[in-house]
């Protein structure tokens, strides 16, 4: 998936056991002008990447909570972009995202139900990354992940390219 090369850093929010709470921590330190470190570990990784990749299963059409969190926590006002009363700039112009996400239903059973991948996908797409700059935005989905077979679970990550 990375061409020869290429470095990149990983982030498993789970793995690192990231709390996904924005709580008054969080708040009393942006107010003081700091940032706690797990958020700082992620900002420094970010702030480096040209482009961005996000891996994730679509639960109830949105992202897991962990991701919310984390999306909550760490593109912060300040970082992410700068807002006050007159106006919002964002701050990770430049940088681009892939976003391969899982859903368990067949695309066509989706689609007879009105409900086309970018419907669900515009919080992330637009609403997060676009907002703080991050553009343009390619969404892999892949369909009925439970319902396939091992073969075709294995021809689709096969299928990945950047």
């Amino acid at each position: 998936m990375v061409k020869k090369g290429d470095e990149y850093s990983f982030i498993s929010l789970y793995d690192e056991k990231f709390n996904p709470v924005l709580a008054s921590p969080d708040f009393e330190a942006l107010h003081r002008g700091e940032v706690l470190p797990d958020v700082a570990k992620s900002q420094a990784m970010i702030k480096e990447a040209d482009h961005l990749i996000f891996i994730y299963p679509i639960w109830w059409f949105g992202q897991p909570a962990i991701l919310k969190g984390w999306i909550d926590r760490v593109f912060s006002n300040g970082f992410a972009y700068y807002e006050d009363e007159k106006v919002f700039t964002p701050h990770l112009t430049g940088k681009s995202a892939t976003v391969f996400i899982t859903l368990g239903t067949a695309e066509q059973v989706l689609v007879q139900n009105g409900m086309e991948l970018d419907n669900f996908m515009r919080d992330m797409t637009l609403g997060t990354l676009g907002l703080v700059g991050i553009y343009p935005t390619k969404v892999v989905p892949f369909y009925a992940i439970p319902k396939i077979s091992d073969a075709e679970r294995k021809a689709m990550l096969e299928s990945i390219t950047l």
